[in-house]
């Protein structure tokens, strides 16, 4: 996430509640699964491996990014 000088706009505010609701809270998972190509999934995981992070949790955070528009 970049750093802006800007006050934070009623997107950023409804951003981080979705973010808070789905990483804060003891609610049951469940799973999703999707079909993509094997290079694909190679990139992903590449990258999650690289910034330390889960594929589970890039996932999150991009349908919580992708429900806030």
């Amino acid at each position: 996430m970049a750093l802006s000088s800007k006050r934070p706009s009623q997107r950023d505010e409804i951003k981080s509640k979705l973010l808070s609701d789905v990483t804060e809270t003891n609610e049951k998972k469940r799973r999703l699964n999707a079909e993509i190509e094997d290079s694909l999934y190679r990139r992903i995981k590449g990258r999650a491996a690289e910034e330390g992070r889960t594929i589970s949790s890039i996932t999150r955070d991009l349908w919580v990014e992708y429900l806030s528009k």
